[in-house]
């Protein structure tokens, strides 16, 4: 793959390009698909290619194409040439070495075999519908994605990268009388990190909990967010207010707080782009540039955003290593980089999540969360709606309860934050083209519909 990059800036020179960069991509998507308590099918897709941009006069043109072609190449030329100088472009990343990130590739994944991953589902599937004679439906899916790329340009990067990752979600219903729900997610960088038998155990036994669940009055409860409802809330309202791209466009409700205090003491957290075993880790983002461990926030206070090349440029500040060009399974040869989060890590707490339920008087425990949304960005004003909950009196878990809507402010709420458990979590929220690790989290007076 580098000696098709390479190929291609030199055929972008020669053809006029002043400054160019090529970027290729190979990814390979294997799915498990589970439905009505079966495996239903096992599919696998491959998505490779090669994209290129070229620079004439801070005149910009990107093209791509499943294969390196003179054609690909002197269409972003043409482009180019068509376009209006960008004189905001500061041209592309200065070669830099990156340390090798352990832990992100494992070659027992890469070769493993379709029958091997349906085992995985099957093991996954049966441990659910084992669990309880009350589990009646199960439904859900394994993926594995091999990624590979290779990135240069006339500014001296030739680099290279490949990752490994598998994850399992589970859906379990239950009946007794009435029906509840309940799921599990667990994904690894590695096949023998990864536990499909947990994943049915926790579908299952979620769903068993739920069961009976009744409705709760409106009003300001303390509210537990266990790491999957953490992880999905701090991924959709969270994350594009510390992107140098949102900060930029002025759409952050963080873009003039830099230094400040925006939330508890007691939370902090950083973008670990280098993490071990991380499920976003990458030696190098998608520009080259080596990727790192970023402070967002430390004990409250507000130290830092995420960049690529180009948007930290404009804001005076090197890349951070998160430029990245994601495609709905991995990188993607079709796209232009931007800033993206990669593994949104929150530091975890000294306290077990049992201790920060018991000092509940009145509140509830949210052990998921969907339709999580921003509603004014750039306030941070945001709605979420429980999908697995439970009512809290008086230190103890009294029961299941039903759907509740959250209407918040997300730079209010993290001022609430009075909690943080040590039980972190990596998770990949619905959706998401990041990871999140994340501990339990409890706030204070939280509004509840």
């Amino acid at each position: 793959m580098l000696s098709r990059v390479q190929r291609a800036l030199e055929l972008a020179v020669r053809s006029g390009a002043e400054e160019a960069e090529a970027f290729a991509s190979n990814n390979i998507i294997t799915t498990v698909r589970i439905a009505s308590n079966r495996v239903l099918e096992a599919k696998q897709v491959q998505d490779a290619g090669i994209g290129v941009c070229a620079v004439i006069k801070k005149k910009v043109g990107f093209s791509s194409g499943t294969k390196l072609t003179e054609e690909v190449v002197k269409r972003a030329l043409s482009i180019a040439r068509a376009r209006p100088p960008n004189p905001k472009f500061n041209g592309f990343p200065l070669s830099r070495k990156a340390r090798k990130v352990p832990d992100i590739y494992d070659r027992c994944l890469e070769n493993i075999s379709r029958s091997k991953i349906v085992e995985l589902a099957e093991e996954m599937l049966e441990t659910a519908l084992d669990f309880d004679k009350r589990i009646f439906e199960v439904s859900g899916a394994i993926n594995l994605i091999v990624e590979r790329c290779a990135v240069a340009n006339t500014n001296g990067v030739q680099a290279t990268d490949t990752t490994t990752k598998i994850f399992g979600h589970l859906t379990a219903e239950a009946r007794d009388g009435g029906t509840a729900e309940g799921q599990g997610w667990i994904g690894s960088t590695s096949l023998k990190n990864f536990r499909p038998d947990l994943i049915g155990k926790q579908a299952a036994e979620l769903a068993v909990k739920s069961l009976g669940a009744r409705s709760v009055a409106s009003g300001s409860y303390d509210v537990i967010l266990e790491p999957n409802a953490a992880a999905e809330l701090l991924y959709h309202v969270l994350s594009y207010a510390i992107n140098g791209k949102d900060i930029y466009d002025q759409i952050s409700y963080f873009s003039d707080r830099l230094g400040q205090m925006v939330a508890s003491e007691s939370l902090s957290i950083d973008d670990w782009g280098n993490m071990p075993s991380g499920l976003y880790s990458k030696t190098i983002d998608d520009e080259g540039s080596p990727t790192q461990r970023t402070p967002i926030i430390k004990k409250g206070r507000l130290m830092g955003f995420i960049y690529d090349w180009y948007y930290g440029g404009l804001a005076g500040r090197r890349s951070t290593g998160n430029g990245l060009r994601l495609g709905d399974f991995g990188r993607s040869y079709q796209l232009s980089p931007i800033p993206y989060i990669t593994n949104l890590t929150v530091q975890p707490g000294n306290t077990e999540p049992e201790a920060l339920i018991g000092e509940i008087r009145n509140g509830l425990l949210l052990s998921r969360l969907w339709y999580t949304y921003p509603i004014t960005p750039q306030v941070g004003d945001f709605s979420t709606t429980s999908r697995c909950g439970f009512l809290i009196l008086n230190g103890e878990i009294k029961g299941a309860i039903k759907q509740v809507r959250i209407h918040e402010n997300l730079p209010r709420l993290l001022r609430k934050l009075d909690g943080v458990g040590k039980n972190s979590q990596q998770i990949i929220p619905w959706g998401a083209s990041a990871s999140v690790c994340a501990p339990s989290l409890r706030f204070r007076e939280v509004g509840v519909l």
